[in-house]
């Protein structure tokens, strides 16, 4: 059965179901409902019927749950209990898909349990801002599922979506998920702290504006390489101890905490680095990032 048999529901109101319907649509999949929890949520998904989620069931044979991680086994209950009411005989197995990027695939286990199809698509990608097909183009997305046929028909329907599939076994989705957090939502952590720094040395609040250009070519410069050492410059890839001493002194002196983080990173870049310097940086810089001596 390929993906254009399924009638699908998207259950979930967020930014993820609704990129989600949007990729669907645009794809020419046919969708006949989107299951939400409230009223309010309708709005989100225009034209299409809006349905709770046992009747949700009903009105459809591929049900994507684009809710909060802790409701998904709850959901997916709820489907299983309202699947004796749909019609059996013949047709080919339904379908369930959820989008944790942390979540088991056993998650969907009531419905697997009733014969159900079951697999997991991740897209890579963050959704801030208003929801449309776009988002998913060219994305790469994790595939888990716990049979082969459920793992093609996972990546059938994510090249079909105009997403780059790759697998992902179920064991290493907390490896995987901590990745993508270390990656991007603590590079949005660290970025505060910069644009702080920036605002205070140049007293105006555009500091993300002023590292605009040097966070593009950073990133740029790592995609394009593929190697962290290859695109790593800055004083410790120089091996430059009176740089590095001048921002521990200062942030020793006004955010501890920062000279802690300043600190790890570096010591992490010194890895990097390390290849490129002579034995003497490298040993210097160690005991000055690890506070073994004074800046």
């Amino acid at each position: 059965m390929t993906v254009d048999a399924y009638r699908f529901c998207v259950i979930g109101p967020g930014r993820l179901g609704s990129a989600v319907l949007a990729g669907l649509q645009a794809s020419d999949l046919t969708v006949s409902a989107v299951g939400v929890h409230a009223d309010d949520d309708a709005h989100l998904f225009g034209e299409l019927p809006h349905l709770r989620v046992r009747d949700a069931a009903l009105e459809a044979d591929a049900w994507w749950l684009a809710v909060p991680d802790d409701e998904i086994h709850g959901v997916a209950g709820r489907l299983a209990e309202a699947l004796p009411t749909m019609r059996r005989g013949g047709a080919s197995p339904p379908l369930a898909i959820h989008s944790s990027g942390l979540g088991s695939v056993h998650l969907l286990k009531p419905l697997r349990e009733q014969g159900v199809r079951t697999l997991c698509l991740h897209p890579l990608q963050t959704f801030a801002g208003e929801p449309t097909s776009g988002l998913l183009r060219d994305v790469p997305c994790a595939v888990t599922a716990l049979e082969e046929r459920d793992l093609q028909l996972g990546e059938e329907l994510a090249v079909r979506l105009g997403m780059r599939p790759f697998r992902l076994a179920d064991e290493s989705k907390t490896l995987y998920h901590l990745a993508a957090v270390v990656g991007c939502n603590l590079l949005v952590a660290l970025e505060s702290e910069a644009k702080r720094l920036m605002d205070a040395a140049t007293h105006d609040s555009r500091g993300l504006e002023h590292l605009g250009v040097l966070l593009r070519t950073t990133l740029e410069n790592l995609l394009r390489s593929g190697e962290p050492a290859a695109a790593l410059t800055g004083p410790v890839a120089r091996g430059d101890l009176g740089t590095v001493r001048a921002h521990l002194r200062l942030l020793d002196r006004e955010s501890p905490r920062l000279a802690r983080t300043y600190r790890a990173l570096s010591l992490e870049a010194l890895t990097l680095a390390a290849p490129r310097l002579d034995d003497e940086q490298v040993e210097t810089l160690r005991k000055l990032l690890g506070a073994g001596e004074r800046p």
